[in-house]
C-alpha cells in the first residue's frame, strides 16, 4: 500500500512534468520548467514523512520561483501546480493549526499574481487566479484525502492484528476452559473413588479394589481426553455425560432420576453436554446431596439437588459456561432454594 501510494504521487507528478514541458519547448521555460518538477517528483516521494529541509527549501523556492516568473511573463502552464504541491504536502502533514497554514500557503501562492496586478493594474490575471486557486485546492485535497485514507489503513492494519490477537487468547481461554472441565471433573472423582477405597479397605478388601481400578481407568479416560484436547478432536455429547453422571452418582450412593431423554444431538448438545459435566462436579465436590433429579427436554437441561449448602461462593465453571450460552443465542441459570440447587440450560 505504501509503495502503490507512493509511486502513484511519483508518476502523477512525471506525467505533467511532461505535459508541460512538451507545449514550452519552443519557449526559455521549458528547461527551468523539466528541473523544477524534476524537484517536485522527487519531493513527493516523502509525501508520508517529513522531507529533508534541503528538499523542502529547495522545492518551495525553485516551484514559486518558477511560477512568479510565469504570472510575469503572462505564459500559462502547470507551474502553479508544481508550487501548490510544494506546500500543500507539509501542510497536510500537519495537525496542528492546519487551517491558518493553509491560508498561509494560499496567500504565498496567490502573491505572485497580486504583485504583477499592483504593477499592470489593468492585465487580466484572472486566469492565473483561477489556476492558483484550482492548483491549490487540487494539491491540498490529493495529500489530505490520501493522508486520510492511508491512517484508516494504518487503523485497519491494527484492528486486524488486535483481532488475531483477540481470536487467540480467545483460543487459550477456550482450551483451559475444556481442560478445566476434563481433569476438573475427572480428579474430583478419582479422589472421591481413592477416599471410599481407602475406607472400605479393611472392612471389604474387594470392593476397595474394584474402586481403585475404576480411579485407574478414569485416569486413563482424563489422559486420553488431555490428548484428543491437545489435537482438537474431542467431542463432548450430552448423553455420554448423563450416563457418565448416573455411574458416578450411583457409586457415591447419590440416588438418580431422569425424565425426558436426550434424543438425537442437536447443534448445541455439546454446551448441553459441558452443563450436565459441571453439575456434576459441583455436586460430587460441593453438596451433600441423596438424590438427582434431571429433566430433558429438546435444547433444554434441568438437573436439582438437595443437600445444597446453605451458603455457595460462585461458581466460576457455571459462569464461563454462561457466557457462551448467551454468545450461541441461550440462557444458563442456577438457582437455590429450601436446600435444593437447580442448574437450567435453555436454548433457542
Amino acid at each position: 500500500m505504501r509503495r502503490y501510494t507512493t509511486f502513484s504521487f511519483v508518476l502523477l507528478s512525471a506525467f505533467f512534468v511532461v505535459l508541460t514541458v512538451v507545449p514550452l519547448y519552443d519557449t526559455a521555460l521549458w528547461l527551468p520548467q523539466l528541473l523544477v518538477g524534476a524537484l517536485a517528483t522527487v519531493y513527493c516521494f516523502f509525501w508520508e514523512r517529513r522531507p529533508p529541509a534541503w528538499l523542502a527549501v529547495a522545492t518551495i523556492a525553485g516551484t514559486s520561483g518558477l511560477w512568479s516568473v510565469s504570472v510575469a511573463l503572462g505564459v500559462m502552464s502547470f507551474a502553479a501546480l508544481f508550487a501548490a504541491l510544494a506546500v500543500a504536502l507539509p501542510v497536510s502533514q500537519l495537525r496542528r493549526y492546519r487551517i491558518a497554514w493553509s491560508v498561509a500557503a494560499l496567500g504565498l501562492l496567490l502573491a505572485p499574481v497580486g504583485l504583477v496586478a499592483a504593477r499592470q493594474p489593468g492585465a487580466d490575471l484572472w486566469p492565473y487566479v483561477i489556476a492558483g486557486f484550482a492548483a491549490w485546492f487540487s494539491a491540498f485535497g490529493i495529500f489530505f484525502l490520501n493522508r486520510y485514507t492511508w491512517n484508516l489503513y494504518l487503523q485497519i492494519d491494527e484492528a486486524r492484528r488486535m483481532s488475531a490477537q483477540l481470536a487467540v487468547a480467545q483460543e487459550r481461554y477456550r482450551f483451559a476452559t475444556d481442560l478445566h472441565d476434563i481433569q476438573g471433573h475427572t480428579l474430583h472423582v478419582i479422589r472421591l473413588k481413592t477416599q471410599l477405597a481407602a475406607r472400605l479397605m479393611k472392612r471389604d478388601p474387594d470392593i476397595a479394589l474394584a474402586h481403585l481400578a475404576e480411579a485407574d481407568e478414569l485416569i486413563g479416560e482424563t489422559l486420553a481426553n488431555t490428548r484428543s484436547l491437545a489435537f482438537g478432536d474431542r467431542t463432548v455429547s450430552l448423553a455420554s455425560e448423563l450416563a457418565n453422571a448416573k455411574e458416578l452418582f450411583a457409586a457415591a450412593g447419590i440416588d438418580w432420576k431422569q425424565s425426558g431423554s436426550v434424543g438425537i444431538a442437536g447443534p448445541h448438545d455439546e454446551l448441553l453436554g459441558l452443563v450436565a459435566r459441571e453439575a456434576t462436579t459441583n455436586i460430587l465436590r460441593h453438596a451433600q446431596a441423596n438424590a438427582v433429579i434431571v429433566t430433558v427436554a429438546p435444547g433444554w437441561l434441568s438437573i436439582a439437588n438437595d443437600g445444597s449448602p446453605a451458603s455457595m461462593g460462585p461458581l466460576s465453571g457455571l459462569a464461563r459456561l454462561a457466557e457462551r450460552f448467551a454468545a450461541a443465542g441461550g440462557t444458563l441459570t442456577t438457582s437455590s432454594d429450601g436446600g435444593v440447587f437447580t442448574t437450567e440450560a435453555r436454548l433457542r
